[in-house]
């Protein structure tokens, strides 16, 4: 065997090296994160964290990493936030659905400035991370975009007849984007604290 077919068999071994060691890490992650939350979705964060949005990594940042797996939830909130506020506009819009829906439309418009919000403080944090990793500061803005999405929810779960008193049967039209930002809020902040962490239970 000669030297080039050497060296390229070296290289695929440490590519299937890396793409292991990325994968251990993603699933020992997930795990960490839902033993410490009855209400995080340990599917969820496998399914986003090995869909990162990232291509190639950052150069100070490596794919195993944990300071890129809180990244990449940070990077997906912020499509979610930005691509929810286009969705709700367009709800919003003639042909939307919520033409003659005084109810609708107002907690659309309150969703919408939420998720405006949400999509500017997520940028901040990415911005904040990447350049001077403040991590209490990140976990605040992201803690931020959470609520929001847990805000929008709630005024249409609210709709129940005006009254209060009323069973609630009308779904909120942005459901699932709620849920997957405020999931992915806790991602991110799930990992910073692992990496805040003197000690932690993965092997780095």
């Amino acid at each position: 065997m000669n030297l080039s077919h050497l060296l390229f068999f070296f290289c695929l071994l440490l590519l299937v090296s890396q793409v292991k060691s990325t994968d251990d890490m993603i699933e020992e992650t997930c795990k960490t994160c839902a033993s410490k939350s009855t209400i995080f979705d340990y599917n969820f964060c496998m399914s986003s964290l090995n869909n990162s949005p990232v291509s190639p990594p950052p150069p100070t940042l490596l794919p195993t990493d944990l300071s890129f797996l809180a990244l990449t939830p940070m990077l997906q909130a912020l499509d979610n936030a930005t691509a929810t506020a286009s969705t709700i506009q367009q709800l919003m819009s003639e042909g939307g659905g919520f033409e003659d829906d005084v109810y609708g439309r107002a907690c659309l418009r309150d969703c919408l400035e939420l998720y405006e919000d949400a999509a500017e403080r997520l940028e901040e944090a990415v911005r904040v991370f990447v350049s001077r990793e403040e991590k209490e500061t990140v976990k605040v803005m992201v803690s931020a975009a959470m609520e929001a999405a847990t805000t929008c929810e709630t005024g249409f779960m609210e709709r129940d007849g005006g009254d209060g008193g009323g069973a609630m049967t009308w779904t909120s039209p942005v459901g699932g984007e709620n849920y997957k930002l405020f999931e992915l809020g806790q991602i991110a902040i799930c990992v910073i604290n692992m990496i805040s962490s003197p000690v932690t239970s993965m092997s780095l």
